[in-house]
C-alpha cells in the first residue's frame, strides 16, 4: 500500500475549526455499577484505610495471631538455647568439669584450661596424681593455625590450671584438646579484648 498519497496533518485552520467531537465509549457511573463495594466506597468517600498500628495489624485475624506467637515461641527458644545451652568452652574430662578461657593484653594472648575440683565419689582416683596435657591452639580470623603449644600437668583432684602465653598476631579464638586418663575434650573459645 502507498501511503505518500494520504496527509498524516492536518493545518491549523482544520484544527481549530473542527466541528468534529471526539467520542468517548466509558462511562464512569456504569462502571463503579459493576464494581466490588470497597471500590464504591471509595470513590464515594466512605473508605477509610486501616490504621489499627503496627501491633493490632500483627493479632488483627486469626492467622496473623498465630504467625505472631510462633515468631515469639522460636525467638524465645533460641535466646535460652544461647543462654543456658551447651557452651563449647566448658566440658567433662574423665568426669571432671574443665573450662578453657583466653584474653588479650596488650601483644599477648593468655589462655588457661582450668580443671575444677573432683567429686568425692571421683578423688580416690587422683589422689596419686594422674597425667593431664593440653593442646593449645591458636586461630586467626579464617581459622588458619597461628600457633601450637601442648601443656602437661598432674592432676591430683584438686583445682589445676594449665597455662600458655601466645605473641598475638590477630589471633581470633583458641582450641584445646584435652586429654587425662582414657579421656579427650575438645573446648573452644573467643578471645577477650582487655
Amino acid at each position: 500500500m502507498d501511503f505518500s498519497k494520504f496527509d498524516e496533518t492536518r493545518s491549523d485552520d482544520e484544527q481549530n475549526h473542527s466541528d468534529e467531537r471526539l467520542v468517548f465509549h466509558y462511562n464512569r457511573e456504569e462502571r463503579l455499577k459493576h464494581a466490588p463495594e470497597i471500590v464504591q466506597d471509595y470513590y464515594s468517600g466512605k473508605f477509610h484505610p486501616y490504621k489499627g498500628g503496627l501491633f493490632k495489624s500483627l493479632v488483627n485475624t486469626r492467622a496473623n495471631r498465630l504467625l505472631f506467637v510462633t515468631i515469639i515461641f522460636a525467638f524465645g527458644i533460641i535466646l535460652f538455647v544461647n543462654y543456658f545451652g551447651p557452651q563449647k568452652s566448658s566440658g567433662s574430662l574423665a568426669g571432671v568439669d574443665v573450662k578453657l578461657s583466653a584474653f588479650s593484653y596488650e601483644d599477648s594472648v593468655y589462655a588457661s584450661l582450668k580443671l575444677d575440683k573432683a567429686s568425692k565419689k571421683k578423688l580416690a582416683g587422683f589422689k596419686d596424681g594422674v597425667p593431664v596435657s593440653a593442646t593449645f591452639s591458636a586461630h586467626d580470623k579464617e581459622g588458619v593455625v597461628v600457633q601450637e603449644v601442648k601443656v602437661l600437668g598432674k592432676y591430683e583432684g584438686k583445682e589445676l590450671f594449665l597455662r600458655t602465653t601466645f605473641s598475638d598476631y590477630d589471633i581470633i579464638s583458641i582450641d584445646a584438646v584435652c586429654s587425662m586418663l582414657d579421656s579427650f575434650s575438645s573446648l573452644e573459645t573467643q578471645i577477650e579484648k582487655r
